[in-house]
């Protein structure tokens, strides 16, 4: 491994997961909520997926759209809305639309497999109960719908499904023993924040209600799957009272550790309270109006025995509204070369039983760390891949071993990715081309060393806006006689030499001073010298040390001269490198202070000091920083002075970067950012959609 481009070895992570969707139905669609089951019973996840009901004007509610975006689904389906209100809906979640009879061939949705392909080839001792056309809705939402063709076709496999007696629906719901139950085989997060035991939820419906039948549906889809903490189960009104023994049997679901209270919440969207409350006698639940407790206790409390309590009128959503990341997870090693193809070997943690399905695998891990989240960088990685997440996503036909072969672009490849999805053109600004060049040149994190950035202003050379700064403060202060205009003229007459100076000018404590010129000379940013003044012509010369001669001589008339001495010896002077020098007067020194200070506050990131930019409607922009900081993308302005932020600039800048597409906006002063123009500034990033991120002199000029 003797590659230039070899970073070594690192653990990286994969999960394999089905593409999962959300189906549209009109609001109140018996029919299109029937045909969504369906469909959700016959795919790897189903039971995870959320359905939609979707209102005439196509806008869809707060509660779904958390709903969508609490499941982490890749398309919408739609069931039976029509096609443009349905696109309106998909636009509304930001998802694309599939109509349900191309769910199998085309679109994000169709990677996934059938429970058969991911259950264990083995029947089970009791077969499944399923809900076949004609069926009640409620059995419909309790157990899955399959047509009698499809129901017959499973018979003779390892899923093999029967109709049962009605009271069947409702209890084998408790022991996981319906036909939906097998869909979420080999499914699960792999990261959740979910919360530990929770009360169990009953749902209570009338038979054919379509409201009640698809919030319980959408309750059980947000529920956990790999951490079973709220029980869940659908009962309907009018025929509980008849099944024989239901109460023991859920008093046998409800025997878990005393970690909560009640033990129930009796839920539904349109029985009455009355109703409900009848329901519990049935159950033989005690009503209680005590305070929801929930929580996970150390060591475990001893079961909860019966009578066990119940309330209604709670909502468990914010309970199920939790983050998590689908699929189950391996870790394996992986050799990566930046810039170049890395082969990626694991063993599926899911095990496929036959062949011909499809699956999603999700990769994460330190080689993709800084990368930003932008599908113009994931396409670097792989052609079709995408971000989820933290995660770069493959569609891939599923198999037990997986090769893959990616390339691990570079920070500096995945910023030229974004620049070219951002910008018609861009390239470095002439500060950016300095900047860059004095980046390679030595490690800028030095300029955040105290003193060494104080040092280099002192020691850079005056150009014209200084000299034009001098002369208006002359005129201001009303001079009347010549003498400061001859001292000005001396200072600056013929501008052949760099200035120099001793540690005494540098403006810093004596020991500060020292340290601060000998750091700049360790970084070859600076030399040390001696000066001669000659008494013949009266030039003054900077003489670096390795240039020093045992009888110096004047440079200008060639006449005998001497060092500079003080009481303690010889006078040491120190100048800029040329190069250093120029940036300097450019202004650049800000700008690579700023990204030195960004970078040690998220190492994997990357930056430009100095960016032109052409958009295609021929307008132009200029960033001073524009970069990757920690994955995301960056862009702003420094100055030397905070006051050069004013409201038609901040307004300027934070339209650029909302331009460019980028997440966070900088605004970076080397002195201090006054909390006016800190709160100008987030109000104007806050209505972008942008994060801010203000750097000033208590970050940058730490003592």
């Amino acid at each position: 491994m003797d590659r230039k481009d070899y970073l070594g070895q690192s653990m990286m992570q994969a999960a394999v997961l089905p593409a999962r969707a959300a189906y549209l139905i009109r609001a109140g669609s018996a029919t299109g909520f029937r045909r969504a089951v369906q469909e959700a019973s016959t795919r790897w996840g189903g039971m995870t997926e959320p359905i939609l009901a979707v209102p005439e004007n196509g806008e869809i509610p707060d509660e779904l759209r958390e709903t969508v975006a609490t499941a982490k689904v890749e398309a919408v389906v739609n069931v039976d809305v029509d096609g443009a209100v349905a696109q309106r809906a998909a636009a509304d979640v930001g998802l694309p639309c599939i109509r349900i009879a191309q769910i199998d061939q085309a679109g994000a949705a169709m990677f996934t497999c059938h429970p058969l392909h991911v259950n264990p080839p083995v029947q089970p001792s009791t077969l499944p109960v399923v809900a076949v056309d004609g069926a009640p809705l409620w059995q419909v939402a309790a157990a899955g719908l399959l047509s009698e063709d499809q129901a017959d076709e499973l018979r003779r496999t390892a899923l093999a499904v029967r109709s049962g007696l009605p009271d069947e629906y409702g209890r084998t719901q408790m022991f996981g023993a319906t036909h939906l139950q097998s869909t979420i085989a080999q499914f699960g997060e792999h990261r959740s924040n979910a919360f530990g035991s929770l009360p169990a939820a009953v749902w209570v419906t009338e038979p054919e209600d379509v409201e009640d039948c698809v919030a319980f549906w959408n309750a059980r889809a947000l529920r956990p799957v790999s951490h079973a903490g709220m029980p869940m189960v659908l009962l309907p009104t009018g025929e509980v009272q008849h099944w024989l023994g239901l109460a023991q049997q859920l008093a046998g679901m409800l025997g878990r550790p005393a970690e909560f209270s009640p033990d129930v919440m009796l839920l539904s969207r349109n029985v009455s309270q009355e109703k409900l409350h009848e329901i519990a006698e049935v159950l033989e639940l005690q009503r209680t109006e005590g305070e929801v407790r929930i929580g996970t206790q150390f060591p475990t409390p001893a079961l909860r025995q019966p009578p066990f309590t119940y309330r209604t009128g709670l909502d468990p959503r914010s309970w199920l509204l939790r983050e998590r990341e689908y699929g189950l997870s391996t870790s394996f090693d992986v050799h990566v070369f930046t810039g170049d193809t890395s082969t990626l070997r694991f063993t599926s943690p899911v095990h496929f039983h036959t062949q011909g399905s499809w699956a999603l695998v999700r990769l994460w891990g330190s080689p993709l760390d800084g990368l930003p989240r932008r599908d113009c960088v994931a396409s670097l990685v792989e052609k079709n891949a995408e971000w989820r997440g933290d995660s770069i996503q493959l569609r891939t036909p599923a198999q037990n071993d997986y090769i893959f072969t990616l390339t691990v672009p570079t920070l500096a490849q995945a910023t030229e990715a974004v620049f070219e999805q951002a910008s018609a053109r861009h390239a470095l600004s002439d500060k950016g081309k300095l900047g860059v060049a004095l980046q390679a040149q030595a490690d800028i994190a030095a300029l955040l060393e105290p003193g060494v950035y104080e040092a280099v202003i002192a020691l850079t050379t005056p150009r014209s806006k200084d000299l034009l700064k001098e002369l208006r403060k002359i005129r201001a202060e009303g001079a009347d006689d010549d003498a400061q205009l001859v001292e000005l003229a001396s200072m600056w007459g013929g501008r052949a030499e760099r200035r120099y100076r001793p540690t005494t000018k540098l403006e810093l404590s004596p020991q500060r001073a020292s340290e601060a010129a000998e750091r700049l000379c360790e970084l070859g940013w600076a030399e040390r010298g001696v000066e001669t003044n000659c008494a013949q012509c009266g030039v003054r010369t900077f003489h670096p040390f390795e240039q020093t001669q045992r009888r110096p001589v004047c440079p200008g008339c060639s006449s005998p001269s001497r060092y500079e001495t003080t009481a303690d010896g010889l006078s040491v002077f120190y100048r800029l490198d040329s190069f250093v020098d120029r940036a300097s007067d450019q202004g650049l020194l800000p700008h690579l202070l700023v990204i030195a200070a960004l970078t040690k506050k998220e190492p994997n990131s990357y930056f430009l000091p100095g960016i032109d930019l052409w958009f295609s409607d021929q307008t132009r922009g200029e960033a001073d920083v524009f970069g990757l900081y920690g994955g995301r993308v960056l862009s702003g302005e420094v100055k030397t002075s905070a006051s050069h932020f004013t409201t038609d600039q901040l307004t300027h800048d934070i339209a650029l970067s909302t331009r460019l597409g980028v997440d966070i906006h900088l605004l970076a002063a080397v002195d201090t950012v006054p909390q006016t123009t800190r709160e100008q500034a987030a109000k104007l990033c806050s209505d972008a959609g942008l994060d801010l991120l203000v750097l000033d002199k208590s970050e940058l000029r730490r003592s």
